[in-house]
């Protein structure tokens, strides 16, 4: 007998708008607040549709993954893979689990655009790839890596 020869659906290569097909026009509001201001702060960040996670995610050439947008029915989640890591000065960073931290955002209030700034741009100085920012993580040496960031304001270097 011979077999049946079969073929494979290539499968459709999702943008970041199909994420927010099925969102309010406020949750989607909110998406394109973060998307601009993350554009504006990493000019030379890749923007990617995660699926799966239901996400936009940005990777920069050297840092690799360093943050995603992930959109709920009354919020959106800004999250920072190894967020454990970065300096939370203006306390807008939630999370309580070993190295993902979220900033959590119900209304355009919530975009504090400096701070997030900061953030990201503390994301995108740890060091390159991801084993050594999941050493950092299991190691005693983060308090040194966090403690090791200027206060609120000023340039990192």
């Amino acid at each position: 007998m011979k077999r049946q020869k079969t073929t494979r659906a290539i499968p459709r290569v999702l943008k970041p708008e199909d994420i927010l097909v099925d969102h309010s026009p406020e949750v989607r509001s909110l998406v394109e607040q973060l998307r601009r201001l993350i554009r504006e702060t990493v000019p030379e960040a890749t923007e990617l549709a995660y699926p799966v996670w239901h996400a936009i995610g940005y990777r920069h050439p050297h840092s690799g993954y360093f943050c995603g947008i992930f959109p709920h029915a009354d919020r959106v989640d800004l999250a920072f893979e190894f967020g454990v890591l970065l300096p939370d000065l203006q306390g807008i960073l939630d999370g309580d689990g070993k190295q993902v931290r979220y900033v959590r955002i119900r209304e355009p209030g919530d975009i504090r655009s400096e701070a997030i700034q900061n953030l990201i741009q503390a994301a995108l100085s740890l060091p390159e790839g991801r084993t050594a920012k999941l050493w950092l993580v299991k190691s005693s040496a983060k308090v040194a890596w966090v403690d090791s960031f200027p206060p609120a304001g000023e340039p990192l270097r």
